[in-house]
């Protein structure tokens, strides 16, 4: 008799994967394990193996999704050297991901984080964000960004790619993110740099 060999990480990649869309579909509230566990095909053992309840599932997605982005942003990086190709880096990266994976990009802009880590600050605060608004002060201080607040000018700079991303994801944008890209960068950009 052959014996099936199953890869624990594959199941808890297929779990984190049907939580997460399931987070963003239903709300943190309306998902339950045995919810997971129909969807996912995964055992409820399987889960607990792993995790000591729904909430410490969540938490571990959401330290899990900051740190695959943070690391998808340090790749891009590579190579930029002015606050332009820095911030241009961040945006296409974004975009990419709201195209290509929109439950993921979902998640990250729509997933209310304090449902169930009320201990932890707002996604904003999470490092590729403070690094967006370091690369901002960078900016400012080198003359290429206007002076100013850096969380206002880097919220100015995200929000106008969030919008943009929010309206593509609820099929108001028909146009590809990937088609659409060096115009939403741009729009984004002139929001924050210095008058000439």
């Amino acid at each position: 008799m052959k014996t099936r060999k199953i890869d624990p990480q594959d199941k808890i990649d297929r779990v984190i994967d049907v939580a997460r869309r399931l987070f963003v579909e239903k709300g943190f509230h309306n998902v339950s394990i045995p919810l997971i566990v129909k969807t996912s095909g995964v055992s409820t053992g399987a889960i607990y193996h792993h995790f000591a309840n729904k909430e410490s599932l969540a938490q571990y997605i959401h330290e899990k999704t900051l740190f695959e982005f943070n690391e998808m942003l340090i790749s891009r990086l590579v190579g930029t050297t002015t606050v332009y190709q820095k911030l241009k880096a961040f945006a296409q990266l974004v975009l990419d991901i709201a195209e290509n994976d929109p439950v993921l990009m979902q998640y990250m802009l729509f997933m209310r984080h304090d449902e169930f880590m009320s201990d932890h600050q707002p996604i904003c605060y999470s490092e590729p964000f403070v690094w967006v608004q370091d690369t901002v002060a960078e900016g400012m201080a080198c003359g290429e960004l206007r002076q100013g607040d850096r969380l206002v000018s880097a919220a100015a700079f995200t929000g106008i790619l969030t919008r943009v991303i929010e309206i593509r994801l609820s099929g108001v944008l028909p146009a590809s993110l990937a088609d659409m890209s060096e115009e939403i960068i741009t729009a984004a950009w002139q929001a924050i740099r210095a008058e000439k």
